[in-house]
């Protein structure tokens, strides 16, 4: 149930129109914003909510039997939010407050909704951030899950493989830029896909300290193609430097190929395939779902 204060509720009632949104996140890290889309700053329950953050909120939709689902929209333009950062995973799983409260009495405000922020998408400045009702943490996975790939990450205890190596590194430089996720790079000698599925780190340039996803790993005429997930936060110029670290695509051949790993692989590569039950009789010697 939502508790409004009597005062506010009255002028609710009466059809007030100094009401604005603010919404309060506070990071895992035990930081704490507030943003909100009046255009003046105000105290919300001690939380100081800057004005004109960017911050514009979507439906928010919660259907029986289902966590409530929404989003929150802005442009990278408060101080706080920065692109960095966001890639970084900082305001990932960050916990969410939105409040509705009277401008002109800040101390009038009621809490309307509590979740957490999910998944980022940035493009070109703007971004999207996904809201999730408390409710979703149910759905989530508690475990491990039966699959023919491997669940760890690659080079953390569970799968034990020492990135540090040269063979699984590169230093590499910024020769061209064909599209804005696409980067042609020197330094790069290894077979093409080695970096697929792996992780660039900026170490010169303006996104100095920023992590990207890679996507894909191919050559060029000119050097080695790498294609990110996302494009970079800022703009890249010519001779920005990163390091490229290996990717695994999580199947049993790659780890022991590529890896050595085999005995530390994390998932089940001999689990029948649904293609077991469908296909018809053969004289296979083997019938393991391994076709999957």
């Amino acid at each position: 149930m939502i508790d409004i204060p009597p005062a506010l509720q009255a002028k609710l009632d009466a059809g007030a129109t100094t009401l604005a949104w603010a919404w309060i996140v506070t990071r895992r890290d035990g930081a704490v914003f507030g943003f909100t889309d009046h255009d003046a700053p105000l105290d919300v329950v001690g939380v100081a909510c800057a004005p004109d953050s960017g911050f514009v909120s979507g439906e928010l939709r919660g259907e029986a039997g289902a966590p409530a689902r929404g989003a929150l929209f802005g442009a990278l333009q408060d101080a706080a939010i920065d692109p960095a950062g966001l890639d970084a995973g900082l305001w990932d799983r960050a916990w969410v407050e939105t409040w509705r409260v009277d401008w002109s009495a800040p101390e009038l405000a009621f809490r309307t909704f509590t979740g957490e922020l999910g998944a980022v998408s940035r493009v070109d400045g703007e971004y999207e951030v996904e809201v999730e009702g408390l409710s979703a943490r149910l759905d989530r996975v508690i475990g491990r899950r039966f699959s023919s790939l491997c669940d760890a990450e690659l080079g953390d205890g569970r799968c034990g493989v020492d990135l540090s190596g040269a063979v699984f590194t590169a230093d590499v430089s910024v020769i061209a830029q064909p599209s804005s996720a696409a980067l042609v790079m020197s330094g790069a000698v290894q077979d093409p896909g080695w970096f697929a599925h792996g992780v660039l780190t900026w170490a010169g340039g303006a996104n100095t300290g920023g992590i990207q996803r890679i996507a894909g790993h191919r050559s060029d005429a000119e050097g080695a193609l790498i294609e990110l997930e996302a494009p970079p936060p800022a703009n890249v110029s010519v001779g920005d430097t990163a390091t490229l670290t290996a990717g695994c695509d999580k199947r049993f051949a790659t780890c022991g190929a590529k890896f050595s790993n085999g005995l530390n692989f994390r998932g089940c590569p001999h689990m029948p395939g649904d293609d077991l039950l469908i296909r018809h009789a053969s004289s296979e010697a083997v019938r393991d779902g391994g076709a999957r």
